[in-house]
């Protein structure tokens, strides 16, 4: 049996955002590659094995960034992505854990392929939908492997029954430290650098590359991205005390009723009297959902 492999991502800066802002925070690597085609197809091509072909056109559905809720400078952050083939694909970057990530992986596979179908007799018109979530933290604990690909298949013969989905986890952690000969590691390392000795060595590996360095220079520059960031960390720190505060009352509570049941049940209504205030500060269900690891179902029904 395998052992269970738990690395831990390790910032090189504390209490402050580093000299180079890593595009593995989703508003910079919205802000790279969104309205560059030119760098999202060496991207994608490092992740997926599709025909030349495919990428000969590339569309970002929505570039843009929206506030996810009023008062804040947030963004709804996936790239969605459409190929000349109709493929769809939609990259997601996950700095911290959310909660119920493999079913809500699944559910937007969903609804890529569902969107795609008007009327029955158009299901031969369904193309392949792609979800690649890129996390800074570890989600398949089973093996060291930093990139998996799943799809559809026979477990006991291994015989594939359709490719029309397909997903792709990548666990920045399980990077290792040196080239593995993938031009997918070295794209992944251009999304962890956070000083400029890095992003200059990162430079040096293609022209693709040496653009999208060129490119987070020009993004790391911009004070209002800065800003962004700062403010989402200060928020998430000030969300994670409240949190604390409000777990640790009804921790408080729970352990008259009992500390085996306490504990769980004084956790719960700690986290949903949490989620209740951070609704009626107008912060919408997906955002509260990652912030207290609560279903966005359940916090719609608070």
């Amino acid at each position: 049996m395998k052992k269970s492999t738990k690395p831990e991502s390790k910032p090189r800066t504390k209490g402050r955002l580093p000299e180079v802002l890593p595009p593995r925070y989703d508003i910079v690597f919205k802000q790279v590659f969104a309205n560059r085609p030119d760098l999202l197809k060496p991207l994608l091509k490092s992740m997926i094995g599709l025909p030349e072909g495919d990428y000969g056109r590339v569309v970002v559905v929505d570039p843009h960034i929206y506030p996810e809720y009023k008062g804040e400078k947030l963004g709804v952050l996936d790239i969605k992505v459409v190929l000349r083939s109709k493929k769809v694909i939609d990259v997601e970057l996950q700095q911290k854990k959310v909660a119920h990530l493999r079913e809500r992986v699944v559910f937007y596979c969903a609804g890529m392929v569902r969107e795609q179908v008007v009327t029955a007799d158009k299901y031969s018109k369904i193309k392949r939908v792609v979800s690649i979530a890129i996390t800074n933290h570890v989600v398949i604990e089973e093996d060291r492997e930093y990139h998996h690909r799943y799809t559809l298949y026979d477990h006991k013969t291994g015989s594939e029954f359709t490719d029309l989905i397909e997903v792709h986890v990548i666990e920045l952690p399980k990077l290792p430290k040196a080239d593995d000969g993938s031009d997918l590691w070295w794209w992944m390392k251009f999304l962890t650098v956070e000083t400029k000795e890095d992003l200059a060595m990162v430079a040096k590996k293609s022209t693709a590359m040496k653009k999208a360095a060129d490119r987070l220079v020009l993004v790391t520059k911009d004070m209002r991205i800065r800003a962004r960031l700062e403010s989402q960390r200060l928020f998430e720190m000030d969300q994670q005390v409240m949190l604390e505060e409000a777990l640790e009352r009804g921790l408080k509570r729970g352990r008259r009723k009992g500390r085996a049941e306490g504990r769980a049940e004084g956790r719960e209504e700690g986290v949903k009297n949490t989620a209740r205030n951070m609704k009626k500060e107008g912060m919408d269900a997906k955002t509260i959902s990652r912030l207290t690891g609560l279903s966005i179902c359940a916090v719609r029904k608070l």
